[in-house]
């Protein structure tokens, strides 16, 4: 509570008040005796004065002379004995006997000791005098006026020590009162003055652990409502900047962990396309270096070294090339072109590419060639996601040999699946094989001279295209399959051959 700027407040006032009450208690003990006897002293004074002028204006003889003195020494509450030359008395106001005694008293020296000297003119004479038998003090003024008057004024004083007692005792108590009182209002001023700004360190506290949401909603035209109107436009401040700088943050992040993933890719892809070209390149060299020694003497060892050569060269160039395809699609550089075309011609002419071969394999092919697939899209880079998938089934076909692709279209996609019969894919492979250079069967793999870019090269087109591609185990087979978004075509649909007059190559 101390600590508190409430508690600071009630301290200060109440030591200020205390502090102040102290003092006005030692001035009363130490000083107020001395103040009062100045102040009757100059009332005497004041009222010698007064009656000093009364005289020269008039005689105490004289009725109306007189009553305007008594009135003010009653007023006064001064006794007070005149005389003059002609007479012993002239007039007298006050205990007159006790009076008249006691200017004599003073007049031949008697009772001296116990009067103290006050004041001194060359007018009148100023004491204070103690009474023993009485225990009172008296102020007692003796001068003459202008007109010669002897003038004797005597004015009693209270018990001073004992009304400084009381005086004293007095201020205490209304001072602890006012103490108390003080202490109600302050702590209630200060609860008013103190909230604000307990309500405002509650807001900063908030906001230093990242809350900037709070608000100070009160409407203030003071110091403490400018404060909390700059606070509410700091929290704002701060609240855009700190999601500026998260936004930048984020962005940061994604963009090393765009480039460490660049980085491992681009290791990988070194480390795959060094590996698919070290056998290749082992096998060329190997043949190429047998050649130059003579180990084929014969034309037909000749002729095999020659063909090995030839082929490992060949599979060098289809990796090459489908590298470079793979690399255009992906990096931007080989756009899409899209245009309006029916798919059904596009897929007879890869399959009349690879009809040679699927004799040679004993391949069965199931396919609705009458249907109609309009589509909008880059016709060049559909083909290869069709002979991808076509040349993919053809070298992993098995059991009953068979292959059948399948067409679907909706209201708003067109879909097609190519089937083949053989060993389903293991589970734990199926997001795998879209990576480039991923082959599930390795020793297979190389067997047919697959690179494992294909499915890479299918999964980048679709990504382009705004479509889609999957793969799925069947009961004795796989499906591949890609989707993409209908075409509404006008009712002539370009010819059978138009599709296949290109002259796609085979791989």
């Amino acid at each position: 509570m101390k600590h508190t700027i409430r508690g600071k407040y009630m301290l200060l006032i109440s030591g200020l008040l205390g502090f102040m009450i102290l003092v006005i208690c030692l001035a009363n003990s130490l000083y107020l005796e001395r103040y009062y006897i100045y102040e009757r002293t100059k009332d005497m004074v004041e009222t010698y004065e007064e009656i000093d002028t009364i005289l020269q204006s008039g005689n105490l003889l004289e009725e109306g002379t007189s009553l305007r003195v008594m009135r003010l020494l009653e007023k006064a509450n001064i006794s007070a004995l005149i005389g003059s030359t002609e007479q012993d008395v002239a007039f007298q106001f006050g205990y007159e006997n006790q009076l008249e005694q006691q200017m004599r008293d003073l007049a031949y020296g008697k009772g001296g000791e116990t009067a103290k000297l006050v004041k001194r003119t060359d007018s009148y004479v100023i004491l204070r005098q103690n009474d023993e038998k009485l225990q009172t003090n008296y102020i007692l003024f003796f001068g003459f006026f202008s007109d010669g008057c002897i003038c004797f004024l005597r004015s009693s004083l209270p018990s001073i020590r004992e009304s400084v007692m009381i005086s004293t005792r007095f201020a205490w108590l209304i001072g602890l009162v006012v103490i108390l009182i003080s202490i109600v209002v302050v702590s209630l001023i200060s609860r008013r003055i103190s909230g604000p700004i307990v309500r405002l360190s509650q807001i900063a506290d908030r906001m230093a652990h990242l809350d900037f949401s709070v608000r100070y909603e009160e409407e203030r035209e003071d110091e403490i409502g400018l404060l909390g109107t700059s606070m509410n436009y700091m929290a704002g401040e701060l609240e855009r900047r700190i999601g500026e700088l998260r936004r930048a943050n984020a962005q940061l992040r994604m963009d090393i962990e765009e480039k460490v993933q660049i980085d491992e890719m681009r290791k990988e892809f070194i480390s795959n396309v060094s590996h698919e070209l070290k056998t290749p390149i082992a096998l060329i060299q190997g043949y190429a270096e047998g050649l130059l020694e003579g180990v084929g003497d014969d034309p037909e060892s000749t002729a095999y070294y020659c063909e090995v050569i030839v082929d490992e060269a060949v599979k060098m160039n289809q990796l090459v090339r489908k590298l470079l395809t793979l690399n255009q699609i992906e990096s931007g550089l080989n756009s899409v072109e899209p245009v309006d075309f029916d798919l059904i011609p596009v897929i007879n002419g890869v399959l009349h590419s690879f009809n040679l071969l699927l004799q040679q394999k004993e391949i069965a092919v199931e396919f609705d060639a009458e249907k109609k697939l309009p589509v909008r899209a880059d016709e060049f880079m559909l083909e290869e996601v069709v002979r991808n998938y076509i040349s993919n089934a053809i070298n992993h076909i098995g059991g009953e040999r068979r292959i059948a692709i399948y067409t679907e279209q909706d209201t708003d996609h067109v879909k097609v699946s190519v089937y083949n019969t053989g060993q389903p894919i293991p589970g734990s492979e199926m997001d795998n094989i879209w990576q480039k250079f991923y082959k599930v069967d390795k020793a297979r793999t190389r067997a047919y001279g697959g690179s494992g870019i294909g499915l890479s090269i299918v999964k980048a087109v679709m990504d382009s295209h705004g479509g889609s591609c999957g793969v799925c185990n069947m009961d004795d087979g796989v499906c591949f399959w890609f989707e993409l978004r209908r075409l509404e075509l006008p009712a002539v649909i370009p010819a059978f051959g138009l599709s296949v007059s290109r002259g796609i190559s085979n791989e």
